[in-house]
């Protein structure tokens, strides 16, 4: 484990992933986010925030190349996505893997993460985090 590279009680807001590429890995206790649902109307970019709860497909190339290269596993819950809900669930969850990931790689072994999820997505979700994070390692679900 390393010591982290950010002041204690740090709390980012918009696209995280850069932020997570710049950490250090293990070195995080608690990670919580709450990323925007697929399903909540688009929203302009925040000139402060430089945020926009938006994506594309050409986010899910991106995301698939590094997903099928790093996590094959998530591959195939990417594809059965897109075949039961269409490409813009398959994308939205293409731009969650890639960070999901990422957090997992910031995440001390013995730290906790908790995921705030539209109920719609929240089987799908899981799904990743099971692949990344390993099923065992699922603690609870609050609803």
């Amino acid at each position: 484990m390393s010591e982290p590279n950010f002041a204690d009680k740090t709390l980012w807001t918009g696209d995280n992933l850069g932020i997570l590429r710049g950490m250090n890995s293990q070195c995080a206790d608690l990670i919580y986010l709450d990323p925007p649902s697929i399903f909540q109307p688009e929203y302009p970019k925040d000139a402060e925030e430089g945020f926009k709860n938006a994506w594309d497909l050409s986010d899910l190339d991106v995301a698939r190349g590094l997903i099928t290269d790093e996590e094959p596993a998530l591959a195939h819950t990417l594809r059965a996505a897109g075949l039961s809900h269409g490409r813009a669930m398959q994308s939205y969850l293409g731009i969650m893997a890639v960070r999901l990931v990422e957090l997992h790689r910031v995440l001390k072994p013995t730290g906790s993460i908790y995921l705030h999820c539209y109920p719609a997505t929240s089987h799908y979700l899981k799904a990743l985090m099971d692949g990344i994070f390993g099923a065992r390692n699922f603690r609870n679900e609050v609803i």
